[in-house]
Order: C-alpha cells, then structure tokens, then sequence
C-alpha cells in the first residue's frame, strides 16, 4: 500500500502549474449540457461524505439529528413557497410526503450507524441501491426499459459497467463492512434506493427546477422532522442524552441544503438515475480523506475509480461521441 496526502499534493498542483487548468475543466464541466449531471452528482457527493461524517464523533442521537435536519431546512426555506408559481396535483403531493418517510429512514440510520459501526461500515455495502435503484426505474418507466433493449451493445454496455462499478466498490469496501452494520442499514439502502426514484420524479414533476426543489425542502423535509419526532419520542429512554451544540447543527441544516439542493438538480438532469448513485458510492472515499487528511491506493481503488470513468464515459455517448472544429 503507498500512503499519499493528497491535500498535499491537490494544493501544491494547484499553486504550482495547474491552476488554470483545473479551472477550465471545472468551467468545461459546468457550461458542456451533457456533463452538467457530473458537476452537481460531485456537489452531492462532497457534500454527502460530510453527512457520513457529522456524526461519528459526535455520537447523537439520530432521531435528535434526524429531527433538528428536517424543521430546520422546513424552517429557512418555507418563506420561499411565496415564490413557488408551479400548480401540481394530490399525487404529487403524496410522493412528497412519502420521500419525507424515506428521508426520515435513512437519516436516523444513518446518524446512529455511522456514530456506532463509523463511516466506512456505515456506506459499505450502500452499492446494493444502484441495481435496486435501476430495477424500480426500470419497471416505473418501462418504455425506458424496452428502448434500452432494442439496442443490445448499450444494453449490454450498461449492465457491465453498472456490475464493475457495484463489484470494485464492494471489494474496496468488503475490508471495512461490519455485520451488525449491514444488518442494521439494510432500511437504509431499499429507502435510499426509493428516494432516488422519488427525487427524480420530485425534479420533473413539480414545474420548473426551483420549485420542484422547493417542494422537497419544504414538505418532504418537514415530514422527515415529523417521523423522527415520533420515533424520538417512541425511543426516547433508550438511547443517550447528548445535547447537540448550536453551531453543528447550524452547519448540519447548511451542508444538508446544499446536498440535497444539488442532489434534485443531478436526478432531474441525468439520463439514469442509477448515473447519480454510481457518482455518490465515491463519498466514503472523500469522507476518509476529509476526517484522515490521507488515504490509500490499492488495486481495487484503481478498479472502481476506472468503472466509474468508463460510466462517465458511457453517459457522454461511449463510442458514439463526435468531436466537431467551429470555423
């Protein structure tokens, strides 16, 4: 194994000589419309490692964490349904509150999960969403699926590199996942996979971009208050009576806006919904080297990170891609 700082070398590089070329990728990313799901699928990412992480020193409750996250995005972003001009009927009304279910699920596991078992048992075994993920779609949006077969090579394309990306993550991961930790996520990873396909179907179902995010800032993240209320006040005596600080959870309720601001932006852009979750498997990576400052190479690392490039690749058009000269 070879230990590398990569802040180190990040900032270095970036000082050094390629300053300017990392900020025309990072510009090349944001204004090419095909690469614009890459760029926020990063964001969310980022942003999700920092959730991976929040609680592993801490050690509150989840309920308590789940509650404060959910009133608190409620609280700020209410004001601005003022602005929302979009009409959507009941149906979309319940999805809203069912993805506030989902959320409040995979919130309060994962803030005790990552507390107890810590991050990388936490996200282990999180791979599990992606083929779930791709069969509810698949079966949701079923003539998605039947176009996906009248052209095998992208059919077949597509399964394989989903199996890479799946298979890499888990042998990267498999030294690191826990038993009572998988036993205990398995909620989280169906309720992930469930909030990837209501997420998308959040983003183009509720009129333009602001107000489908709105939306889910406002209800479905007021309904994730409410179930961890219940549950919280359920549970209350059998867990620990950690009082959370004002300034973690200003910062929990901030990183939480961001994340889920860009995850809906990623979900309504990409083609796949299954694309965004491939991207988000990185996150255990990032949270290693945010809490360590290091991290290691191995094969397998090398592996996944090749699958994910090759499916980056697939999304842009694979083989398919044409270059065209202006002038």
């Amino acid at each position: 194994m070879v230990k590398i700082s990569y802040k180190k070398i990040f900032f270095k590089a970036y000082l050094k000589n390629n300053s300017k070329t990392l900020n025309l990728l990072i510009i090349f990313i944001i204004r090419d419309k095909k690469m614009e799901w890459i760029f926020f699928s990063l964001v969310y990412t980022l942003f999700n490692a920092l959730y991976l992480n929040f609680n592993t020193s801490r050690h509150l409750n989840g309920y308590l964490l789940g509650i404060i996250r959910g009133f608190g995005i409620f609280v700020i972003t209410s004001p601005l349904l003022y602005f929302v001009s979009s009409k959507v009927g009941i149906e979309y009304f319940i999805i809203l509150i069912t993805q506030g279910v989902f959320i409040g699920i995979y919130d309060s596991h994962i803030f005790f999960a990552s507390a107890k078992y810590g991050t990388s048992s936490t996200f282990g075994f999180m791979a599990t969403s992606i083929f779930i993920t791709l069969i509810l779609w698949w079966i949701i949006e079923f003539q998605e699926f039947e176009k996906m077969l009248q052209n095998k090579k992208d059919f077949l394309s597509l399964i394989f590199i989903l199996t890479g990306v799946s298979v890499s993550y888990w042998l990267m991961m498999k030294v690191h996942i826990n038993k009572d930790a998988e036993k205990f996520l398995y909620p989280a990873v169906f309720a992930l996979s469930f909030m990837s396909i209501a997420t998308r179907y959040i983003a183009l179902n509720g009129g333009n971009e602001f107000d489908g995010i709105i939306y889910y800032l406002t209800i479905s993240c007021g309904t994730s208050g409410i179930y961890n209320l219940i549950l919280f006040y359920k549970n209350y005596k059998n867990y620990n009576k950690l009082k959370p600080d004002f300034y973690s959870m200003c910062w929990l309720i901030f990183f939480s806006l961001i994340l889920i601001t860009a995850k809906t932006i990623a979900f309504r852009i990409a083609i796949n919904p299954c694309y965004v979750m491939c991207i988000l498997l990185i996150s255990p990576f990032i949270a290693k080297i945010i809490k360590n400052k290091k991290t290691e190479i191995s094969f397998e690392n090398v592996i996944f990170f090749t699958f994910i490039g090759l499916l980056i690749f697939y999304s842009l058009g694979g083989f398919d891609i044409t270059f065209q000269q202006n002038g």
